[in-house]
């Protein structure tokens, strides 16, 4: 759990691994932990504060009866990592042409996601502060990767390396460099695109403390890594980037050649930023084109859950379409057309793939569902022209779907037998509670014969 400023405050100084500057807190045995393998990433603090921080840890872990063996070597390793941060176990090299730096947000904690992430569900996302203090080691070492449209992930294509992660209040801040000899175009163009640009996270090894309400918060998680994108993609829109202009390297030629070559090399991505922009502001109009679509999935789902069929909480045909219904608003929502649905167990990204697999689409399960869900309509529609009016005007239409389902037709006189629809409900395999609940429900418009 995230300690709040009060209970900081409260602590005695025993309590803190360096007591002047109140950092990295020991309320517990979990923080205790995490207070051993932050002492070398720790700022502030002096060379002698550290060495003092390593006794006070011990001191305090005792105390709450953690075992420490094995930790000389896990502070060890975090230490060289840390080293990487810090430069200072790399030469000494003034403008050293492969490194980049770059800082920022890589995300926020404990506050939903601004959309759905990749295997979520359709659902936002919460990371918890101590969800993320546990799992601020597994950051260091990470690559950062990239797309060419910067707009979504690609763990393949790596650009960089994160070498410190740190918490300040929401904020879960990563600095590190590109490699900016390796990709001096890339490089060039995020330094240019910097303001639209943020940080989008990378887990594996999720769990959640639950698959009900309307997030999902993770109760555990391991960092692989984060990728550079448009603010626009990430899960959190007010992530931030900040590529520092040294590093880069040296070019030799004048400034009117140099401006010429970048205007040439940025040209794509600004206009497909223009595209972008264009895009975004006709999101209501793709909001109110998808949205009678997505109505028309929830209906159908209310007509499966009338007639008993698809059931199941989880898996079931109606829980299915629901999630296709709020997937397709997900999308609408970032002026995006749905036009594949996928609900498999992907790593946790915190933006959509951008060329999901086409197999996906064409799943002998996604075809079967899409199959159902055109005959149900065709069977609500069907029932909505065979009823006559106003006899039954009291009838729900989940009633008229079953009467459809059936074949049951009213007699000359406008009213159904009693006889007749437990035949023809027999005939189709359907329940007694489908039965009754029919029955009963003509009983009540007066429909029904004796």
């Amino acid at each position: 759990m995230a300690i709040t400023k009060a209970e900081r405050d409260a602590m005695p100084d025993s309590w803190f691994a360096f007591p002047r500057t109140k950092q990295e807190p020991m309320p517990d045995a979990n923080h205790a932990q995490l207070a051993w393998d932050m002492i070398e990433r720790t700022k502030g603090v002096t060379e002698d504060e550290r060495k003092e921080a390593r006794r006070r840890v011990l001191d305090r872990a005792k105390e709450l009866g953690v075992d420490t063996v094995g930790w000389n070597t896990l502070q060890a390793m975090h230490f060289d990592v840390e080293g990487l941060s810090a430069m200072s176990h790399l030469p000494a090299i003034a403008d050293h042409p492969n490194r980049a730096p770059f800082s920022g947000v890589m995300t926020k904690l404990g506050q939903p996601s601004d959309k759905p992430t990749e295997g979520s569900l359709g659902k936002r996302v919460i990371i918890p502060h101590a969800v993320a203090e546990a799992a601020l080691p597994s950051l260091l070492g990470m690559a950062v990767d990239y797309v060419p449209d910067l707009d979504g992930h690609d763990p393949k294509n790596k650009i960089g390396i994160i070498t410190s992660a740190t918490i300040e209040g929401d904020d879960l801040c990563i600095e590190g460099f590109l490699y900016a000899s390796d990709f001096p175009e890339e490089t060039a163009l995020i330094k240019a695109k910097k303001d639209i640009l943020g940080f989008s996270f990378e887990t594996a090894q999720n769990f959640v403390e639950s698959l009900e309400g309307e997030y999902l918060v993770l109760a555990s998680c391991t960092f692989t890594g984060a990728a550079i994108l448009r603010k626009d993609k990430a899960a959190y829109e007010t992530t931030s980037l900040a590529a520092s202009a040294a590093a880069i390297g040296v070019i030799d030629m004048d400034e009117e050649k140099l401006a010429a070559i970048l205007a040439a090399a940025l040209k794509p991505m600004n206009d497909r930023f223009t595209a972008l922009e264009t895009s975004l502001a006709a999101s209501e109009e793709t909001r109110n084109k998808v949205e009678p679509h997505a109505k028309a999935l929830d209906a159908c789902a209310d007509a499966m859950d009338a007639a008993g069929v698809g059931g199941h909480p989880q898996n079931g045909h109606a829980a299915v379409v629901r999630r296709m219904a709020g997937s397709m608003r997900a999308d609408s929502a970032v002026g995006k057309i749905p036009h594949i649905w996928r609900d498999h167990d992907y790593p946790l990204y915190a933006a959509a793939a951008t060329q999901p697999a086409p197999a996906a689409a064409e799943s002998p399960a996604i075809k079967e569902l899409q199959e159902q869900v055109t005959s149900l309509g065709g069977q609500l529609a069907a029932a909505r022209a065979a009823a006559p009016e106003p006899e039954r005007k009291t009838i729900t239409p989940q009633i008229n779907a079953l009467l459809a389902k059936a074949g049951v037709t009213p007699g000359e006189d406008g009213k159904l037998s009693a006889s007749a629809i437990d035949s023809s409900f027999r005939d189709k395999g359907m329940s007694i509670q489908e039965r009754l609940r029919a029955k009963a429900a003509l009983s009540q418009s007066g429909l029904l014969a004796n």
